[in-house]
C-alpha cells in the first residue's frame, strides 16, 4: 500500500494512508541545513477534471502510423525577460510518497552534481522504464510531444507532466486530445520497451487554465504558470495498469530541495527528440513563476518531465519535486509540486483506484 509521509525536523513520520478523502499535512522546517521551500499566498486547489474526448482505441489508432511520431513537435514556451515575478508558488506540505524501489527521502551521495548541458541520460534502474514521453494532438491537426512520469500511486495509473502539455492556447485553451504514454521512448516511439499506453482522464489546475497567457512570440505571462503541473490517469490494459510495468517514480509535494536532476525528451535543436537527456545542479534559484530554475539548454520537448529531488543514480529513484516548465537558451524552470498538485494527485489516485 502507497502511504503519504512528510518530512518534520529530523524525523520522517508516516501521517495519513493514502486516500480519496486524506488531509494533507504542513510543511515544517528540516534539520539538513536548508529550510522547505514554503513561498507564501494562496494557489487554489479546483481542478479541470475530464475525460478525454477519445477513447483510448480512438487514441491508439489515430497513433497507429509509426510515421506520425516523428512528426509531433516539442512544446514549451519561454520564460518572460522582463524580471517581473508571476506570483507566488504552490505552497509546500513536506508530503511525500515513496517509489517502488526504496529510496531514502535525503540527499544522495550518488548525484550528478552540476551539469548546465543537456547530457544523454544513461536510464539506470527505476529511471530506466518511469520516465518517458507524451504525445498530444492539438486541434485536430497539429501533432505536440512533451515528456512525463509514472509516478508511485495507489492505484498504479497516474502519470505527471505539464498543464501546458495538454492545454492548446492557439484554440481557446482547448484540452488535447489522443494522449498517449510511451516509457523508456526511444527514436521517436521506435522502441516502446513497456508499451504504450492512452490517457483516459486530465487533472490541471483550474487556476492554470484562468491565468496562465502565451503572447504571440510564445513568451509566457500570468500567475497561472506558477501551478504548470498535471495530471493523467492511464488506460488499464490486459488487467495491467502501467505502473504494474513500469514502476512508480517518487512524488514529493514541497519538500527541503538542493540537488536536482532534471530528465526530459528535448527535440528542438541541438536535439532531435530521440533520446533522453539530463541537466543537474547542486543549487538553484527561484525563478520568475516561483518555481525551481538551473542552468539547462534543454529545448522544447522537455516540457513536463521530471525534477527530481534526493536522485540515487545508481539505482536510478528519486522523487518528483518538480516538472519542466518554461526557460530560454540557458535556463530551465520547473513547476513545484505543493498543496494544489497533492490535491490533484489524490483526486486523480481516487478516482482511478
Amino acid at each position: 500500500m502507497n502511504r503519504i509521509f512528510k518530512v518534520t525536523g529530523a524525523l520522517i513520520v508516516a501521517v495519513l494512508a493514502l486516500s480519496g478523502c486524506a488531509t494533507a499535512p504542513t510543511a515544517e522546517a528540516s534539520s539538513g541545513g536548508y529550510a522547505p521551500y514554503m513561498p507564501p499566498g494562496e494557489a487554489g486547489s479546483l481542478a479541470l477534471r475530464d475525460d478525454f474526448e477519445s477513447s483510448p482505441q480512438e487514441t491508439h489508432d489515430f497513433w497507429s502510423d509509426p510515421d506520425l511520431f516523428a512528426d509531433a513537435e516539442g512544446i514549451q514556451y519561454t520564460s518572460p525577460d522582463n524580471g517581473i515575478s508571476g506570483g507566488t508558488g504552490d505552497p509546500a506540505t513536506g508530503a511525500y510518497v515513496a517509489p517502488t524501489v526504496p529510496s531514502p527521502v535525503a540527499e544522495s551521495p550518488n548525484g550528478y552534481g552540476d551539469v548546465p548541458t543537456g547530457t544523454l541520460f544513461d536510464r539506470n534502474g527505476l529511471a530506466g522504464s518511469t520516465l518517458g514521453r507524451l504525445y498530444i494532438q492539438l486541434d485536430g491537426e497539429r501533432m505536440g510531444v512533451c515528456s512525463a512520469s509514472v509516478v508511485s500511486s495507489k492505484s498504479r495509473s497516474i502519470v505527471v507532466t505539464a498543464a501546458h502539455c495538454l492545454v492548446d492556447f492557439d484554440n481557446n485553451n482547448a484540452i488535447a486530445q489522443s494522449v498517449l504514454f510511451v516509457p523508456a521512448d526511444r527514436n521517436n516511439a521506435q522502441e516502446q520497451p513497456y508499451g504504450q499506453w492512452a490517457a483516459v482522464q486530465y487533472y490541471i489546475p483550474q487556476y492554470f487554465i484562468d491565468n496562465a497567457q502565451v503572447s504571440p512570440s510564445g513568451s509566457v505571462t500570468g500567475s497561472g504558470w506558477t501551478m504548470d503541473h498535471a495530471f493523467l490517469v492511464m488506460e488499464e490494459k490486459g488487467g495491467q495498469r502501467v505502473q504494474d510495468v513500469t514502476g512508480g517514480m517518487g512524488i514529493a509535494f514541497g519538500v527541503p530541495v538542493q540537488n536536482i536532476v532534471q530528465v526530459g525528451y528535448p527535440t528542438a535543436e541541438p536535439y532531435d527528440g530521440t533520446d533522453e537527456y539530463f541537466c543537474a545542479s547542486t543549487s538553484w534559484e527561484q525563478g520568475w513563476a516561483a518555481g525551481y530554475e538551473h542552468a539547462c539548454d534543454m529545448t522544447p520537448g522537455s516540457s513536463g518531465g521530471a525534477w527530481m529531488a534526493y536522485y540515487d543514480n545508481q539505482i536510478g529513484a528519486g522523487y518528483v519535486a518538480a516538472v519542466n516548465s518554461t526557460g530560454n537558451a540557458t535556463h530551465s524552470e520547473g513547476s513545484i509540486l505543493g498543496q494544489g498538485a497533492f490535491d490533484l494527485y489524490q483526486q486523480a489516485d481516487a478516482d482511478a483506484a
